[in-house]
């Protein structure tokens, strides 16, 4: 059976921090203010969510999927096509 997680990441703060979708090591800066929204379907493992920080003390949220599929979504366009269309 599919289970289903939805989590919405909002940047509160005044500096921009960065996301990293993994395993394809994707990164994406979310400035202040600014939103995104994971999707997770998953069978028995789901998503995991890393905060680290950077050598230079910057926040740094790593997204790492379990068992199934995880869109992250900002303005509704799923980031890795955002970044696929930068190259």
């Amino acid at each position: 059976m599919i289970h289903r997680n939805h989590f919405v990441i909002h940047n509160a703060t005044e500096k921009t921090f960065s996301l990293f979708i993994e395993p394809e090591g994707a990164s994406f800066a979310l400035q202040c203010d600014q939103t995104v929204t994971i999707r997770d379907d998953f069978f028995n493992v789901p998503v995991t969510l890393r905060i680290g920080s950077d050598s230079d003390g910057n926040s740094i949220l790593s997204i790492w999927p379990g068992d199934g599929r995880v869109t992250v979504e900002k303005d509704g366009i799923d980031v890795l096509d955002m970044l696929r269309g930068a190259d």
